[in-house]
C-alpha cells in the first residue's frame, strides 16, 4: 500500500533513525522526528476512537536523509467482521517545510490492497516553529475528532457503491467525467476501463456496480505518488457522489 519510492519501515525502525532527518532549516524551524509523530496520533486515536482498534501500522520514508513520512493505522470497528474492507487513518509529514502534517480517512480492500481517500485535513497551525511541542497534540486531537466523525460516510458510500449497478454507458459516462474533474489521467482511461470490464480480482460485488468501478480506478492507480492518489481519490468519490445522489 505505500506509494511510490517509499522505503517501507515498522515503528521500531522509525525510532532508530538518525537526528538527520529532524535537522531545522532556518533558526525558527522545530522539525519533529517522525517515530514521534505516530506516537502522538496513536495516543490520539486511541483516546477518541472508542469504538476502534488499530489493528495495523505501516509506514513509509522518503526525500532526502528520510525527512518525509507517510503512515497508514488500519481500524477494525468492535464487533465488525467485515470481510471485505477496513478503514485507516492515513498521514503524511514533512520536516523538509513542503507541507504541513495533514491526515485523512481512507479505506483499503483485503483482496486487492486498493486504497482511496474520502478526505483529507490539514493540522492546522502546525508549521515547524517555535511554538509546535505546545500545540501539536492539542492540533491532532482537533484534526483526529473531526476526520473520525466521517466514518460513518465511508461505510454508508461503499454500500451505496455496491447497491448502484451501472450500465456500460454508465461506466463510460463516469470514467469521462473523472478525467474531466482530474480524478483520473487520460492516459489511464483504457485501463480502467479494462479492468472495470475484466477485474484482476474476484471481488465480493455484482461485477457492474459502482463499487466495482471504484476497484477499477483505485487498481490502476496503486504504485502512483502517494499525494497524487489522495487527490484523485478524493476527486472520483465526488463524482460518484454526484452521480448517485450522495451528500457530502
Amino acid at each position: 500500500m505505500l506509494h511510490c519510492g517509499a522505503v517501507p519501515m515498522t515503528i521500531d525502525q522509525l525510532r532508530a533513525m538518525s537526528s538527520d532527518h529532524y535537522q531545522p532549516l532556518t533558526p525558527t524551524h522545530r522539525p519533529v522526528a517522525h517515530y514521534k509523530v505516530a506516537d502522538m496520533i496513536r495516543q490520539s486515536l486511541n483516546r477518541f476512537s472508542k469504538s476502534y482498534s488499530i489493528v495495523e501500522e505501516q509506514y513509509g520514508v522518503s526525500g532526502k536523509k528520510g525527512t518525509e513520512c507517510f503512515g497508514a493505522m488500519s481500524m477494525r470497528k468492535h464487533g465488525d467482521h467485515n470481510p471485505d474492507y477496513e478503514m485507516f487513518y492515513g498521514w503524511r509529514h514533512s520536516n523538509a517545510m513542503r507541507f504541513s502534517l495533514r491526515a485523512g480517512l481512507a479505506d483499503k480492500f483485503f483482496i486487492c490492497d486498493n486504497m482511496s481517500f474520502i478526505m483529507e485535513a490539514e493540522c492546522l497551525g502546525t508549521k515547524h516553529t517555535s511554538n509546535i511541542n505546545s500545540t501539536f497534540q492539542w492540533r491532532i486531537d482537533e484534526l483526529s475528532r473531526t476526520i473520525l466523525a466521517k466514518d460513518t460516510a465511508l461505510h454508508e458510500r461503499n454500500d451505496t457503491y455496491s447497491r448502484m449497478v451501472l450500465s456500460y454507458k454508465d461506466a463510460d459516462h463516469l470514467i469521462m467525467e473523472c478525467v474531466r474533474k482530474k480524478a483520473l489521467q487520460k492516459t489511464k482511461t483504457i485501463a480502467v476501463d479494462d479492468e472495470w470490464r475484466k477485474p484482476t480480482f474476484k471481488y465480493n460485488t455484482s461485477g457492474i456496480s459502482m463499487l466495482d468501478l471504484k476497484h477499477a480506478m483505485t487498481h490502476v492507480a496503486k504504485g502512483s505518488i502517494y499525494s497524487d492518489q489522495i487527490k484523485r481519490s478524493q476527486r472520483m468519490h465526488k463524482v460518484f457522489d454526484n452521480f448517485c445522489g450522495i451528500r457530502a
